[in-house]
């Protein structure tokens, strides 16, 4: 996503005045209005960068997908790389989820 939002950005920034309607980078849509799942989730050579795109999604629009009932689906106690702040799990894991379909424990 964060390529496509670039792109986007960037063809948009051209042709402005074909499009007056889209007051805003079309980033700024993407990151308003798509959720984001981690199935399947490619894990780069170098780890940083994963904190890098979901640093631009946004942490908060990322939530937990398992692919169940795949025979090879992600278990969540092993689905997200060791090295994520434990906050960041659990926001993934449960918190944005709660939140994007209001509900609470």
């Amino acid at each position: 996503m964060p390529a496509l939002g670039w792109r986007l950005d960037r063809l948009w920034a051209r042709m402005r005045d074909e499009i007056p309607h889209v007051t805003r980078p079309p980033s700024e849509y993407l990151r308003q209005h798509l959720w984001l799942a981690t199935q399947p989730m490619e894990e780069p050579e170098n780890k940083r960068h994963l904190i890098d795109v979901l640093d631009w999604i946004g942490h908060d629009r990322v939530v937990f997908s398992s692919d169940y009932p795949h025979w090879d689906f992600d278990d969540p106690r092993h689905s997200l790389p060791p090295h994520i702040d434990p906050k960041l799990r659990r926001a993934i894991l449960y918190e944005n989820a709660a939140a994007l379909y209001g509900t609470t424990r």
